[in-house]
């Protein structure tokens, strides 16, 4: 599934259908860019599915923690600073991702040894205009 985002407004208007392909459940990769909206999309993600506050882009702490509305785990992973898989290792990443509860990850290719098979993709390119195409794929 593809959508073509001009601006926020847009953004927000395809939240919904963006949500009927992510699970309760599993790992959410965000690829785009430096710049792209990866933070901006998970930022509105998390508005229709967290009671919490957005807490910003976790870069420095590499993780956030949110309470969905249903009162499962969500996770925003922000991995842009992330060195090594020891990294990964010392802050318990492999258990975040397999305890039933939802993750959205920014720069996830600095984790691919970690990730479960099923997974679901989202692209973020920026087109020639600055527009956003955010297109959605499953490993399933």
């Amino acid at each position: 599934m593809q959508w073509l985002v001009k601006d926020e407004n847009d953004l927000i208007n395809i939240i919904p259908q963006l949500l009927n392909h992510i699970p309760k459940e599993g790992v959410v990769l965000f690829e785009g860019q430096m710049g792209a909206g990866k933070t901006t999309l998970i930022r509105n993600l998390l508005s229709e599915l967290s009671m919490d506050k957005f807490q910003g882009s976790p870069t420095y702490s590499i993780v956030h923690e949110y309470l969905s509305k249903s009162s499962n785990t969500i996770y925003h992973f922000d991995l842009y600073r992330i060195e090594s898989q020891e990294e990964l290792v010392s802050i318990g990443f492999e258990e975040y991702l397999y305890n039933n509860s939802l993750s959205f990850i920014e720069w996830p290719e600095k984790s691919f040894k970690f990730l479960p098979e099923k997974r679901i993709w989202v692209y973020i390119r920026v087109n020639e205009e600055n527009k956003r195409i955010i297109e959605i794929k499953n490993d399933y």
